[in-house]
């Protein structure tokens, strides 16, 4: 098992964190019925961490993700694969749901949440059905805190180049509010919520979801916007969205 001595935030092992999936997806998601043999989640994780790669003193690589110690940067590529539609994810992998998302990459999505956990971001549901009526949360959901105070909000930035010039801008900027025809305000920042783990394996490498705009608790992260839970919501903003097929950089910051 690999441990990784991270400036000023001693990491914890790895395993902890994946038996912490384990005991969460049985807390807060329902069975379901097992048509196929089931999917070790815990392995799926297990088996990404394993390809860490220590790049420098601060630096470390997971399948093309790069994590920056010092200060918990997290760049990983993708690319745009819907300028104008109604969406309901910022980004999947590329045989996810690609008819409604902005963005989509060929990284796997346990490599992704294993390079957020690795960076020292706490896995956690507070702030997602903050807006959401009651009638309309999910019985199986429940929010719970991270242990260190806002230690799973997050901000995601994408940056691109046109010609020479490398342009850099927040996620939020490339969705609008059907109903407002702008961004939503309260999305500054993201949930780092981390997806859950049933017989079907780890669900975001099962379905490709990684950031979701309409609430999906199989996502990695989610928008704790006002209105997350509406699917008839939120459509791209094409005037700040390259064109399509155009290699871009996500980037994942400390909140604050």
């Amino acid at each position: 098992m690999l441990l990784f001595d991270f400036p000023s935030s001693p990491m914890r092992p790895l395993f902890c964190l994946v038996y912490w999936f384990s005991i969460s997806a049985i807390s807060q998601e329902p069975a379901k019925p097992e048509a196929t043999p089931a999917v070790d989640g815990a392995r799926q994780l297990a088996e990404a961490q394993q390809k860490v790669k220590k790049i420098s003193a601060t630096e470390y690589e997971l399948d093309g993700i790069r994590i920056q110690a010092a200060t918990r940067e997290v760049r990983f590529p993708a690319q745009v694969c819907l300028k104008k539609a109604p969406i309901e994810y910022m980004l999947t992998t590329d045989t996810g749901k690609t008819h409604e998302t902005v963005l989509t990459t060929t990284l796997q999505p346990t490599a992704i949440q294993v390079a957020l956990l690795l960076a020292n971001y706490e896995a956690a549901t507070e702030g997602l059905l903050k807006h959401v009526p009651e009638e309309e949360r999910p019985k199986a959901w429940k929010e719970e805190a991270p242990k260190t105070p806002g230690g799973n909000r997050v901000k995601i930035e994408v940056e691109w180049k046109v010609g020479d010039q490398v342009k850099r801008a927040p996620l939020k900027t490339m969705v609008q509010n059907i109903e407002t025809r702008q961004p939503p305000p309260d999305l500054d920042t993201w949930v780092f919520n981390g997806s859950y783990i049933d017989e079907r394996g780890f669900i975001a490498q099962h379905e490709g979801s990684i950031i979701a705009v309409w609430l999906d608790r199989g996502a990695i992260l989610n928008s704790a916007a006002k209105g997350n839970w509406r699917d008839d919501l939120w459509i791209s903003l094409p005037d700040n969205i390259p064109d399509e097929g155009t290699p871009v950089t996500v980037i994942i910051t400390p909140a604050t």
